[in-house]
């Protein structure tokens, strides 16, 4: 009589082809998260603001700033003016590199030191010595979604009087409330994002208007 197969070869094969599959699948992660990087970093709030985004990140050569309490105007001043610098002849070469584009990203409580920075940068821009005195500049607001401890404030012990007793109370909490005792609230925070650059950008121009100097020079 012929011994019975095992049943678990068949099976160890189909798990490991199983597996193989999956790890091919998630092999790359980083692929998808790339494209997605600029528009995660501004808070992009509408599905317009990642189109463009992302249009202007596979175009262009993009330097993200973040303006904190803390950072220094001068520094930072100083920072955009050599990323937005022309290149000297010797710097050019084949093919030619993308065009560079600052973007200053600060949270609503930071956002007069942001502007006091792009104010002096594009006043320094204006000087530049080499003939390429222009400026382009957009705004975009986005939102920040922060955690916040959720209060127990709901949980009051009273005390009433009954009779010649005394008895105590703990305030019933509805199903939703107990749902979600525990969880951490969001809370939006307002996101500035300032971009800076020497050439106009028409996918940012389209989505949220243009300023520039290049009429007065």
């Amino acid at each position: 009589m012929a011994a019975p197969g095992n049943p678990r070869k068949g099976n160890q094969n189909s798990d490991s082809h199983t597996k193989r599959k999956r790890a091919d699948t998630f092999s790359n992660p980083g692929q998808s998260n790339k494209r997605a990087r600029l528009e995660i970093s501004l808070n992009a709030s509408s599905a317009e603001d990642v189109k463009a985004l992302q249009a202007v990140e596979s175009k262009y050569d993009v330097q993200v700033q973040s303006v904190i309490s803390s950072s220094k105007i001068q520094k930072k001043v100083t920072s955009i003016i050599r990323c937005l610098a022309a290149p000297s002849n010797s710097d050019i070469v084949s093919p030619a590199p993308k065009t560079r584009v600052v973007v200053l990203r600060a949270k609503a409580s930071d956002a007069g030191k942001l502007i006091s920075i792009a104010e002096i940068s594009k006043r320094e821009l204006g000087k530049d010595e080499d003939g390429k005195r222009v400026w382009y500049q957009y705004i975009s607001l986005g939102e920040e979604l922060k955690e916040i401890p959720r209060d127990d404030g709901n949980a009051i012990i009273e005390e009433t009087r009954l009779g010649d007793g005394e008895d105590d109370f703990e305030t019933m909490k509805t199903p939703f409330e107990r749902a979600i005792e525990g969880q951490p609230r969001l809370r939006g925070v307002p996101i500035m994002s300032l971009f800076l650059c020497r050439t106009s950008i028409e996918e940012l121009k389209k989505r949220y208007g243009e300023q520039t100097n290049a009429s007065l020079t």
